[in-house]
Order: structure tokens, then C-alpha cells, then sequence
């Protein structure tokens, strides 16, 4: 599902400065004639992951956008914490032919904004760079959760949570009007994510999601909620232990 609530401007296109880590020429190529048409122009190359850790060590760039197939040299994982070592406000993009599920998701865990799939159209690259630099970045819920489908409930369940906060606010304040299409297009984005990397298949989801529902519910939500519980334990101690 795509987001087309998202834009970016002529300016802020030719304001972003663009590393492409590609050891295939041709491929290499291709992208940087893609983002030119787009109106990205301050492009920069690196035939390789080393290189590209060099570049990024002596130039900031805005973006790198890079090829995410298996190096047995320096494990994507790895290389990608380097990045943020070097610089932590870098968007970093990862592009594939074959990517797989688990690889992908691992460096969007690290930090990766998204994923280009190989062949990729102009639309397709344009849609990926501005989701990247403007989307909702992965949740921090995400760092913390104990497997992927219940950090991809998180991000659905914080994106439904936000929605419901715009959408209450809507009601009373025009600002929070207009930021009603980007909060439903995150939520959106999250499920995408969610259907695209859930481990199990639609089934692993739906049961993830229950569980994670099943324990927020299990909690009293408000404070007189909180109160309740607290007078409701207070009196069944008093029943166990009568004066």
C-alpha cells in the first residue's frame, strides 16, 4: 500500500545529498539517473561498503542509499551500526533484488528507513526516498520487544493509538484536521510492514496481535482504574486477614 500523502518539494529534493553504495555499474547507473529525473542532484558513489564507510567519514550526506545482498567481507548488519556510529541522522535506504524477510527486517531494526526492491521503476525510487525521509521511522517499542511479530503489533498498535489521539483532536482543532491523512498513512505503513514481515504468515500476526490486545487488557487503563484494582486487592487482603 502506498502512501501518496507524503511529498517533497523541488527544493527539498535538490537540498538532499545522495550516497549510492553500488558495485554493479550498471545498476549504479540506473539509480543515479532515476534520482536525477526526480530532481535529486547531489549524487555520490561508492563501488563498495568500505568505500562508502570513507566517504561518509569525510562528507555529510543526507541519504545513502545502498545494496543490501549478503557481503561475507563486512555483514550488512554491522556495516549499517557503523554508519550511525559515523553519523546517527544519515537515511539510510537498502536496495535488493532478492531481498529476504529476515535480512530486511534486521536492518530496519538497526535503522534502515524502508527498502528499494530491484528492478525498481522511477516511481518506485521516488515513493521509497521521500517515504524514507518524511514516513514515521520504526518505533523504539520495537528495540525492546522479544520477537518481530510483537515488535510489528507495537508499531500497529502505537500507530493506532496516534490516530486516535489526531483523531480526537480533530474534533476541536483545524491543525489537527490536516494531520489526520499522515497519521492514518502511518498506521497504514505499519500494517504493510506488519503483513510484509510477520514470521507465520497472516495467522503468526493475527495471533500476536490477540496476545498483545489480551495483555494490555489485563491492566487497568485509567487512573480510577488503578484505584479499583488497588481498593479491590486492599479488601480481599482484609477478608484473608480479619482483625
Amino acid at each position: 500500500m502506498k502512501d501518496t500523502t507524503l511529498k517533497m518539494s523541488p527544493a527539498e529534493r535538490a537540498a538532499c545529498t545522495i550516497l549510492l553504495v553500488e558495485s554493479d555499474p550498471a545498476e549504479a547507473n540506473h539509480m543515479r539517473e532515476a534520482l536525477k529525473s526526480l530532481g535529486y542532484t547531489s549524487l555520490s558513489d561508492a563501488p563498495s561498503h568500505h568505500i562508502a564507510l570513507e566517504k561518509i567519514s569525510g562528507r555529510q550526506f543526507s541519504h545513502i542509499l545502498f545494496d543490501a545482498k549478503k557481503n561475507s567481507n563486512y555483514p550488512l548488519k554491522a556495516w549499517l551500526t557503523k554508519v550511525f556510529d559515523i553519523d546517527s541522522r544519515i537515511i539510510a535506504l537498502p536496495t535488493s533484488a532478492n531481498p529476504s524477510v529476515d535480512d530486511v527486517f534486521d536492518l530496519l531494526v538497526v535503522g534502515a528507513r524502508g527498502y528499494l526492491v530491484k528492478p525498481f521503476t522511477f516511481e518506485a525510487v521516488d515513493h521509497a526516498v521521500i517515504q524514507a525521509t518524511k514516513g514515521e521511522p520504526i518505533s523504539d517499542r520495537v528495540l525492546g520487544a522479544r520477537d518481530r511479530n510483537e515488535a510489528l503489533v507495537a508499531m500497529m498498535m502505537t500507530s493506532v493509538d496516534r490516530l486516535a489521539t489526531v483523531f480526537r483532536q480533530a474534533q476541536q482543532f483545524e491543525t489537527a484536521k490536516r494531520a489526520l491523512p499522515n497519521a492514518m498513512a502511518a498506521l497504514a505503513r505499519a500494517a504493510d510492514l506488519a503483513h510484509t514481515f510477520a514470521k507465520g504468515g497472516e495467522e503468526g500476526l493475527i495471533e500476536s496481535l490477540e496476545n498483545f490486545c489480551i495483555k494490555q487488557s489485563n491492566g487497568p487503563a485509567t487512573r480510577l482504574g488503578r484505584l479499583r484494582k488497588r481498593l479491590s486487592t486492599t479488601r480481599t487482603a482484609d477478608d484473608v486477614n480479619p482483625e
